[in-house]
């Protein structure tokens, strides 16, 4: 991003989709009869409707010459960043004496282009309109009859028509907006998803984790069973992101058990549905929705051929039954372990007992150990511990902090016991993490 909030050239290609843009444009000119095209900020890089890629006749009489190109050019980004200061459509008169309409695209504060419409003309071709523009392009050195012939074939439209158009192409333009930021929203998340998986695959390699079948581990009492409790309690309470987090952990577990295969990664994931559904229905849900929602769940992913789209699905398929639980459930002291849950992870860092938390909260402390144990499927000490150490890898990716002034920063006095819970916890030393 660029210091005066716009987007350079690269970042707006990433976030844009070309073909919803073309859609767009291409529905516009069909509904109005006029070509509207996207520029970036500086109109350096443009996307115009399906079938339209030649530009106007006269503008291109006009761009035939380079210092008309370079006139334009400079009209269009600037009369484009006045929409945005304005922060609405706006008319104006290009260098050429032709209207042009322009809508901003902002996605929150950022700047990322502008939607143009025209040329368009607001006055009939008599002569003083025609002497006019033979004025305007004399520098050119443009062939006066060349340039009547493009001119007067520019449609003529009233300023009640200019308004309408200019509120019309301001809506295509926030529609726009609405949607690339929808999928920027989607990117990130996926971003982050996939981060976090590869570096718990990176962790499992490091500490030379034996590749057990997942069969084999839920045998022995350990994942998925807890890590689905864990985030079972976490999507009751209506925690979405640590629910989230929960469900990454889990995707990292089941591609690293099966070695990346995707129709076995499938299967485990419809466990999960299974898991999460019936959740759902405990907590109030129409039996028969649950069931229609697994059905296209199971066509969705049935039709996906890669493990990035897969999580992507899998957070959806969550966010879906999530809301479910959440409208049809009366959760039963969400509330007050909320509020702990917040408590902790702002305070991590401090000499917290189940005592100090409880007391914030205003209950007793065994009710909240109770809490704890049964809605959530950990205890106080083991959610403190899972904050902290989360912290502790955040830290030392900062290479000015020691592992003993990083221990002090999550709560503990003694980095060598800080060391061992470390360890535990993630399978290496705070030294070899860093390291690695």
């Amino acid at each position: 991003m660029e210091e005066d909030g716009t987007m350079n050239d690269i970042a707006v290609q990433e976030v844009l989709n070309e073909k919803d843009i073309k859609r767009l444009l291409t529905s516009f000119h069909l509904s109005v009869g006029l070509v509207a095209v996207f520029y970036n900020a500086d109109a350096s890089y443009s996307i115009r409707p399906d079938g339209y890629d030649e530009i106007c006749p006269f503008c291109a009489l006009v761009q035939s010459f380079p210092e008309g190109k370079a006139r334009c050019m400079q009209y269009m980004a600037k009369a484009g960043k006045q929409s945005a200061d304005f922060g609405d459509s706006y008319i104006s008169r290009c260098h050429g004496g032709m209207v042009e309409i322009f809508a901003p695209i902002m996605l929150r504060d950022v700047y990322l282009g502008f939607i143009a419409c025209g040329p368009i003309a607001m006055w009939e071709w008599d002569e003083m309109a025609m002497n006019e523009i033979t004025k305007r392009f004399q520098s050119l050195r443009i062939v006066p009859d060349a340039l009547l012939e493009v001119a007067s074939s520019i449609k003529v439209y009233s300023g009640k028509n200019v308004q309408a158009l200019a509120e019309m192409l301001f809506m295509v333009a926030n529609s726009l907006a609405s949607a690339d930021m929808l999928a920027l929203q989607q990117r990130k998340e996926l971003s982050v998803q996939q981060a976090r998986i590869a570096e718990l695959i990176f962790e499992k390699k490091i500490a030379g984790e034996a590749t057990h079948t997942l069969e084999e581990k839920k045998d022995s009492g350990g994942y998925p069973l807890n890590k689905e409790k864990e985030m079972l309690g976490r999507v009751r309470l209506g925690d979405r992101t640590g629910a989230k987090e929960i469900l990454n952990e889990i995707l990292g577990e089941i591609f690293f058990h099966t070695g990346g295969d995707l129709e076995i990664i499938k299967a485990r994931i419809l466990e999960l549905v299974v898991v999460l559904s019936r959740a759902a229905i405990e907590g109030g849900a129409s039996l028969e929705k649950m069931l229609g929602s697994n059905l296209a769940i199971i066509s969705e992913l049935s039709g996906i051929r890669e493990f990035d789209n897969l999580c992507l699905c899998v957070v959806r398929i969550l966010d879906t039954i999530m809301d479910t639980i959440y409208l049809t459930s009366n959760v039963r002291n969400a509330k007050t372990l909320g509020n702990a849950l917040s408590f902790i992870r702002e305070n991590y860092y401090a000499d917290l007992s189940l005592g100090t938390v409880a007391n914030h909260v205003y209950i007793n402390p065994f009710y909240l150990s109770h809490l704890f144990r049964n809605e959530l499927g950990f205890t106080f000490m083991e959610y403190l511990t899972r904050v902290r150490m989360e912290e502790a890898k955040k830290l030392l990716s900062q290479p000015e902090l020691t592992v003993v002034e990083i221990a002090g920063k999550v709560g503990y006095e003694d980095p060598g016991y800080f060391g061992k819970v470390f360890k535990k916890y993630h399978g290496i030393t705070p030294i070899k993490y860093r390291q690695s």
